[in-house]
């Protein structure tokens, strides 16, 4: 698959996941809405809540700080009670009286403890019911007159806490209807589940700390919050009890619900209209002229209307990057109609120059021998691969006389068209000079004083050329700065021959060229080819060079001249991959097997017979 079929592909997914922009727009700023709406209630709430109990412990903070310094104030008078209390609890907690049993003797006591030190002894001498009940008054009553001196027009409840770990939890409860005295209960609630007790008692009870806390207690099941003061009442760095302040703050909590809620409400709202509003001015401002674009577009695909595709995007008139697209989409139209005539024109250019290409092609494999001689004295096969359309490179065979073969192959500078013109008036020009008689070295230079008179293109040939002398094996040959020919005796390997150069054919005038001998034995071959073969090159940038070329031709070097040609090939293709080539391949190979001028002699009689 290519790229155009992909990215058709890929548009045809992207449509079916298409939406609406106008939705897309909307579904962002209900989230970015909703969530700026949900934090700023939060910080909202966080903000009143953190302000409503920094005023509450402004508030409470005076208040406890005064009971605590007026308890610790008389705690003389009542210390015997906490360690009293905390050596019999449960005698204390039973025996407290109900409302029946007070009395005046029992109430006597009472205002004898707070008023003055009771004693040991005074103590010791009282029954240990009496002791107990005296000490529940005595407590309660000190507790009472605190907490009315300090509280009584406040709405607060107050409890004491022994923080104590044998005794650790509510000692008495101070009611917020500080007339309505009802008996003198101590100790009714004990924490049951240490879990339960709250973190900042068991600071207390630990000793670690001494200072006046606070903390919030709610509990959303019940609709109960609470927001407790404690502060402890302390002699000689020991804390003897602890006295909390409960502020019940439900009715603010709901309150602050109701708030919440109006905001949701608001804000929801808010959003609503704010959010149809943001929707029309997009879609007037961007979505509108995104559609004629769209359009547009659509419709110089189907119906190629420039004119109409201009007049749609010149209405587009917003003062914004949607305005610079349309003026930016009209004057691509305008380049692609430009491209598209261009285009048109270059196709009509292609075809013909393709058809061209076609007929030089047809002309140049025409005047390339295809018929190749299996004569028993010789054998011959050629091949030209060109790299394009059209090759530069050229072979040739022919016979000068009964008894001599002209072997000719080059390679011309360049590709094309030109090259293969140039290549045939050469290929000419050396069969020319051959045939009326010349040796291999005056056809080349005959050859090459010719093309400088006229090469204005200044083009140059490599070749070589040679003669085979059928009924001795001996080639006289000549070489213009061609390749090294391959010889193979009839035993040996082919092997590199390192024959004499001359100047290429169109270099330079009056150049002069050296003959020498090859001489083919029976069984020798003979292999000549131009650079195309030597320097095709890998994916790495390798050449596949004479070494390589000598090891494919040594693999099976008995074969027969096309056999050995086509396996050069198949080693080229195969070291190059899909590698692209920039040169023609081509090779000329001559196996001689010797003259037998008798079996000649006798196969002529026959024939005419």
């Amino acid at each position: 698959m290519n790229k155009l079929e992909e990215q058709e592909q890929l548009n045809k997914e992207k449509k079916k996941k298409k939406g609406s922009l106008l939705v897309q727009i909307g579904t962002v700023f209900a989230i970015i809405f909703l969530v700026a709406s949900l934090g700023f209630i939060f910080l909202q709430v966080i903000g009143n809540s953190m302000t409503y109990f920094e005023a509450k412990r402004e508030y409470l903070t005076p208040y406890l700080k005064s009971t605590q310094a007026e308890e610790e104030k008389y705690i003389t008078n009542i210390e015997w009670f906490v360690e009293y209390w905390r050596q019999h609890p449960q005698q204390i907690r039973a025996e407290t009286m109900s409302p029946s049993v007070q009395n005046d003797e029992y109430i006597s006591y009472a205002t004898l403890t707070y008023s003055e030190t009771v004693t040991p002894e005074e103590l010791d001498a009282m029954p240990e019911q009496k002791k107990n009940i005296v000490a529940a008054i005595a407590y309660q009553t000190f507790c009472r007159y605190i907490g009315l001196g300090q509280w009584q027009t406040r709405t607060e409840q107050l409890f004491v806490i022994d923080v104590n770990p044998d005794t650790i939890g509510f000692i008495y409860e101070i009611g917020r209807d500080w007339t309505d005295f009802e008996g003198y209960f101590l100790g009714d609630y004990m924490w049951e589940d240490p879990d339960e007790i709250p973190s900042i008692i068991k600071d207390y009870s630990a000793g670690k700390s001494t200072e006046i806390r606070y903390e919030r207690q709610d509990y959303g099941k019940e609709q109960a919050y609470y927001y407790i003061g404690y502060y402890p009442v302390v002699k000689n760095g020991k804390i003897l009890y602890v006295i909390c302040v409960v502020h019940d703050w439900s009715e603010y909590h709901s309150a602050l619900i109701q708030t919440l809620i109006i905001l949701g409400v608001i804000s929801v709202a808010i959003l609503i209209i704010a959010g149809f509003v943001l929707l029309m001015f997009v879609n007037r401002i961007a979505v509108k002229p995104l559609r004629r674009v769209q359009f547009a577009v659509r419709k110089y695909r189907k119906d190629k209307d420039s004119e109409d595709v201009i007049e749609k995007m010149n209405r587009i008139n917003e003062r914004n990057e949607l305005g610079e697209l349309s003026m930016d989409l009209s004057d691509l139209v305008v380049e692609l109609n430009r491209y598209n005539a261009e285009n048109s024109q270059l196709i009509g250019e292609r075809k013909r120059v393709e058809a061209e290409l076609s007929l030089a092609s047809a002309i140049q494999n025409g005047v390339l021998p295809k018929v190749f001689p299996e004569e028993k004295d010789y054998r011959l096969y050629a091949s030209m691969t060109p790299a394009k359309e059209v090759g530069g490179d050229f072979y040739d065979f022919f016979s000068v006389d009964d008894t001599h073969v002209g072997l000719a192959i080059g390679d011309v500078s360049g590709k094309g068209v030109p090259a293969s013109l140039f290549m045939m008036i050469t290929k000419l020009l050396i069969k020319q000079y051959a045939m009326a008689g010349n040796s291999p070295a005056d056809v080349l230079k005959r050859t090459n004083d010719l093309i400088c008179a006229e090469n204005e293109t200044e083009m140059f040939v490599t070749a070589w050329f040679g003669i085979l002398d059928r009924t001795t094996g001996k080639v006289i040959a000549s070489s213009a700065g061609h390749e090294y020919p391959i010889l193979r005796d009839k035993e040996g390997d082919f092997r590199l021959l390192k024959d004499k150069h001359g100047f290429v054919l169109g270099g330079m005038e009056n150049s002069k060229y050296k003959e020498y001998e090859i001489q083919l034995e029976p069984g020798a071959t003979l292999f000549v080819y131009t650079d195309g073969a030597a320097e095709a090159t890998n994916a790495e940038n390798e050449l596949f060079g004479t070494d390589r070329m000598l090891e494919a031709l040594n693999r099976k070097p008995e074969l027969q001249p096309d056999s050995l040609c086509r396996a050069m090939t198949t080693a080229i293709h195969v070291f190059v991959g899909d590698a692209p080539q920039f040169d023609d391949l081509t090779m000329l190979c001559v196996r001689y097997n010797g003259w037998e001028e008798e079996g000649r002699t006798e196969e002529t009689e026959s024939g005419r017979g």
